[in-house]
């Protein structure tokens, strides 16, 4: 499964979720964005709630953030913010854009033009998600601010469970990344953050699982494979065992 990272802006109803910062509401046009870099469990949304979704594979942005963001500037932003009417329509209108051209896109056989307006497609999207990037980037400080050690220990272990949580689903393993012992790992991850590392995981998991199976097509026993389950039992048995239902009456519930 192919990592993505880029911006929802919610254009109707209410959510709840939690991040490293807190638990926080998205409301209607609220951005939030989405990175590993900004892990966040979703833990409750209305039944009317909608959003639209721009998203460019991870590798695509990445090198072009990492060129003016440090690591140690990350903590100092807060993943989401309250847009005017003016940027909301703003962004609208460049997804729009975007989307027309894809059609477009299907429609075009000629190898040449096919290739130039791919381009044309890929140059837009990284222009609409750098620009919004930049919105983000004035909450920080004139002066990066110096992380704690134990704070460096939470954003790289969030970081990695985001991008390895579908492989990897044990505390040692993250405890070996930063080389420390899973108890002393645990201890510092329950006191930065007031979840243990296990907890994290299976909120990250669940969340994940959740985001796919909101889509009514979709097979569970796809989802427990793009999860890196053994197979469709062993997840259902994990998904029944943290949410109290099967992924099917959740998906049920729509």
């Amino acid at each position: 499964m192919e990592t993505h990272i880029g911006f929802e802006l919610c254009t109707a109803g209410r959510a709840e979720r939690i991040s490293v910062n807190g638990t926080f509401t998205i409301e209607p046009g609220m951005l939030i964005a989405q990175s590993p870099a900004f892990p966040m469990i979703e833990v409750t949304r209305s039944s009317d709630y909608r959003a639209v979704l721009l998203q460019d594979a991870i590798e695509n942005i990445l090198p072009v953030i990492s060129q003016t963001l440090s690591p140690s500037t990350i903590p100092a932003i807060t993943p989401y913010m309250l847009l005017t009417d003016e940027q909301q329509t703003h962004f609208l209108d460049s997804i729009a854009r975007i989307q027309d051209k894809e059609q477009l896109l299907r429609e075009i056989s000629h190898p040449a033009r096919h290739k130039m307006l791919s381009t044309i497609i890929r140059l837009l999207r990284q222009e609409t998600l750098l620009e919004h990037a930049f919105l983000f980037s004035a909450q920080l400080a004139e002066q990066p601010q110096q992380m704690s050690r134990r704070r460096q220990v939470m954003l790289h272990f969030l970081v990695a469970l985001n991008l390895d949580h579908r492989q990897h689903r044990t505390v040692q393993y993250y405890a070996d990344k930063q080389n420390m012992t899973p108890r002393h790992f645990a201890d510092i991850i329950k006191q930065e953050s007031g979840y243990t590392p296990m907890e994290w995981i299976n909120m990250i998991t669940i969340n994940q699982a959740k985001n796919l199976l909101r889509h009514p097509d979709t097979q569970v026993k796809d989802v427990a494979a793009q999860l890196g389950f053994p197979e469709q039992f062993t997840f259902r048995k994990y998904f029944k065992t943290h949410t109290g239902m099967s992924p099917t009456e959740y998906q049920r519930m729509g």
